[in-house]
């Protein structure tokens, strides 16, 4: 073992409770993302900078160089106007693909969406598969995703395709989950669109993370954003990454509209009355895209349609498509209802064949 490896003196450094300086951070990336250092290394830092808990200074140098190391997708033209919509999964709610579905109502709309994520490990069907089932494909060549942000104003970038550096991380990561430890990874994945989208809604399995990623966010400099959890009260689920009808919301300001504490929003913010949970849940791929089928038939639970707008009112109002979230809550089901949402998922399927 190397004793002047920055990861091992860093580890120590954890151990003892110490905060990381910058310069220190930035070592220890260029470590995590190397073959040559050796696993155990790695998981001893991951290990014990979770033991200590990362600062919202250390999170925002994660975000900051991964972003650096990400591949450049080329939207830079429509990243002042787009917004991104994900969580950091890890609720074990199964819940339906709220914020994707929420993603088509929104470029449907005409706002730009670059959307950023992947397959999911904690649930049957992540916003990777939905997105492939409507017919978009992982794997589009950069001048088509391009072309798809012009006629579609949407396009979704898989993480693994842009993220490189995460590949001599993964096994470190799967190694740490079989632990219970959740790691600054768990966190990472929603923060590091690699298109940099002025504005975002992200969605936390834990509310204690609500500051922490706000903070780093507005660091990284997010136009306008929420960092949001859904409190829920239904058995084993506590809460889920994102905001629901099913009971209040705790929501994290960020950019333009930064809060200075977390702020609670019950159902009543959007002019609607409190949901079933139960609703909410989701399936497998076919399961949930007979889901989809029944939303944009007007035929979905109660409880889940009004999530749906709810979500996508907070989105509009985010991004300035709207001056208030009753107004947004009127613009989304007029897109539903009127089909508009429907006909925008047929051309996106006959885009890309």
């Amino acid at each position: 073992m190397n004793n002047n490896n920055q990861l091992f003196i860093s580890t120590n450094n954890l151990k003892q409770n110490n905060n990381l300086l910058e310069q220190e951070v930035v070592s220890c990336i260029a470590e995590l993302t190397k073959e040559t250092i050796s696993a155990k290394i790695k998981t001893d830092f991951l290990r014990e900078l979770a033991k200590k808990g990362e600062t919202d200074d250390e999170l925002a140098i994660f975000i900051r160089e991964f972003r650096k190391m990400s591949i450049d997708p080329e939207l830079q033209d429509f990243a002042p106007t787009a917004l991104d919509l994900c969580g950091t999964g890890g609720d074990k709610a199964n819940s339906f693909n709220i914020s994707t579905f929420v993603s088509f109502l929104v470029a449907s709309a005409g706002i730009p969406v670059i959307k950023h994520g992947n397959r999911s490990i904690s649930s049957k069907c992540g916003s990777a598969d939905l997105i492939e089932g409507i017919g978009i494909p992982l794997d589009a060549p950069l001048p088509i995703m391009r072309s798809s942000m012009e006629k579609l104003n949407y396009t979704f970038l898989f993480a693994p395709k842009f993220h490189p550096a995460f590949k001599h991380i993964a096994p470190v990561r799967k190694a740490l989950a079989k632990e219970g430890i959740i790691t600054i990874f768990n966190l990472l994945g929603p923060t590091i669109n690699p298109a940099k989208p002025a504005n975002q809604v992200l969605g936390v399995f834990d509310p204690n993370y609500l500051p922490k990623i706000g903070n780093a966010l507005t660091s990284n400099k997010v136009n306008s954003g929420l960092v949001v959890h859904g409190l829920i009260d239904n058995g084993e689920i506590s809460g889920v990454d994102e905001l629901t009808n099913c009971g209040g919301n705790s929501v994290y300001g960020i950019g333009k509209i930064k809060t200075r504490e977390i702020e609670t929003w019950q159902p009543e913010k959007w002019n609607t009355e409190k949901g079933d949970f139960t609703e909410l849940s989701g399936g497998n791929l076919d399961q949930n895209l007979r889901i989809m089928n029944d939303l944009l038939e007007n035929k979905a639970p109660p409880s889940l349609k009004t999530t749906i707008l709810l979500n996508a009112s907070t989105a509009f109002w985010v991004q300035g498509k709207c001056s208030s979230l009753g107004e947004g809550m009127e613009l989304a089901d007029s897109l539903i209802v009127d089909g508009v949402v429907k006909n925008w998922l047929e051309k996106a399927s006959y885009f890309f064949k």
